[in-house]
């Protein structure tokens, strides 16, 4: 398995950046806020690795009916690609379905809190988040390039995550206190 890091942060301004380091501390990407026509506002991220991939992911801005589970728009130069939280599953946990050139991935929370991304339902990467240190580990099976989508997503949905994390807390203080 490769091994990527990146020093996560609690709020993260427009002009900030993110390095993506592999395990030899090279910066292979950065990560920044960005925008998506029809996506709400603070809740897209862009992912640019160093032979210029970028890729842009944010959620779609959501209304009544759509209040509880979010559509995911992901967009490279050429295409666009929507991923869907699984109904049922995401009020209990992470849990977004979607399909990349016909490719299905998932993306999941698992017991331990991880992050586990399976494409056509192979295991493919692992987001490890750490509260004591601010650090989020990614480990991806050594087929995966820097320069797929799929790796770019990957990187991408952990800040979907932390979005429904803190949406999913604030539901919860409503319901419950």
């Amino acid at each position: 398995m490769k091994q990527y890091q990146f020093n996560d942060v609690l709020y993260m301004k427009k002009e900030k950046a993110i390095a993506l380091e592999n395990e030899e501390k090279e910066i292979i990407g950065v990560i920044e806020k960005a925008d998506i026509s029809g996506c709400e506002k603070g809740h897209v991220f862009s992912f640019t690795n160093t032979n210029g991939l970028t890729v842009r992911m944010g959620i779609k801005k959501r209304g009544i009916r759509n209040f509880l589970f979010a559509t995911y728009v992901i967009k490279t130069e050429k295409e666009t690609y929507l991923f869907k939280d699984k109904p049922g599953n995401s009020l209990l946990y992470f849990c977004v379905k979607g399909d990349i050139s016909g490719q299905d991935i998932q993306i999941e929370e698992n017991w331990s809190k991880e992050i586990e991304v399976k494409l056509d339902k192979i295991h493919i990467a692992t987001l490890k988040t750490s509260d004591l240190t601010f650090r989020t580990t990614i480990l991806f099976k050594d087929n995966i390039l820097e320069s797929t989508i799929h790796f770019a997503v990957t990187v991408l949905m952990y800040f979907m995550y932390k979005i429904y994390k803190n949406e999913s807390e604030f539901i919860e203080s409503i319901l419950f206190d």
